[in-house]
């Protein structure tokens, strides 16, 4: 049983009803058979698709949480979660970066700044942001953002190499109609 777990909010219910993933109790009986027989172990591999944008939005305090939320620092917070609630992703990640160029261990501004990425379609950036953030925080979420980012990504990736290759098809096509056009003309 993993403390990560127990401490995750974003588990399945049925999991967190139970204490533990039992994903990872599973993966962890097969890997002692495993080892036992001399195997590999597998690792555990996360279920990014556990992960909704609503998980992502709500990872983001509406109300700052900092114990000096008093000063020019917490307005500053405050004002730059506000913006990110009313999807100002972009205005919002510029006030993250400037705050976590003064107070890099504030994690609601790494938070803050790893999701405001997400919704601007900056994976890369928010799963870098995301991965300095596990080393703070104990729980699994982090890693689990970082590699849904990636993932994203990934998709992104595709989806352009696929309307690239369409593109080169239909160019393709055109350039032979317009030289079976030419030879007909000729014909």
């Amino acid at each position: 049983m993993l403390n990560d777990d127990i401490n995750d909010a974003f588990m399945c219910p049925e999991c967190r009803a139970l204490g533990y993933c039992i994903q990872q109790a599973k993966r962890n009986s097969e890997n002692a058979k495993r080892k036992y027989f001399g195997l590999p172990i597998e690792p555990f591999v996360i279920n990014t698709n556990l992960i909704t944008e609503r998980d992502i939005s709500q990872w983001v305090p509406i109300r700052t949480t900092i114990k000096d939320a008093n000063t020019n620092f917490g307005k500053k917070l405050q004002k730059a979660h506000e913006l990110f609630h009313q999807d100002e992703f972009e205005q919002a990640s510029y006030m993250y970066q400037d705050m976590l160029e003064t107070r890099n261990d504030c994690d609601e501004v790494i938070i803050g700044l790893a999701a405001a990425f997400y919704f601007l379609k900056k994976y890369e950036e928010a799963s870098s942001v995301a991965i300095k953030l596990n080393n703070l925080l104990h729980n699994s979420f982090p890693y689990r953002f970082a590699n849904y980012c990636e993932t994203k990504l990934k998709e992104e990736n595709a989806e352009m190499i696929s309307e690239f290759e369409l593109y080169d098809d239909r160019k393709t096509k055109i350039s032979d109609t317009t030289l079976l056009n030419e030879i007909n003309s000729i014909i």
